[in-house]
């Protein structure tokens, strides 16, 4: 799976509710891993998904 089509799978599943889905989201765009690091994207996807009780989301909230 491509690193395009494994982001819209993790998009597609954090729609539907999933903080996991949502806090790999943000880590991904944090290092890289969909392509070109996005702090502003991983920051929106770490907020949300540390809302919801994500500590790992919250961890990367603070680095950013």
């Amino acid at each position: 799976m491509d690193k395009k089509q494994k982001l819209l799978d993790l998009i597609d599943k954090a729609g539907k509710g999933s903080i996991e889905a949502a806090e790999k989201i943000a880590v991904g765009y944090y290092k890289g891993d969909f392509g070109e690091k996005n702090l502003t994207k991983a920051k929106k996807w770490a907020s949300y998904a540390a809302k919801h009780g994500s500590e790992v989301a919250e961890e990367l909230m603070g680095k950013l």
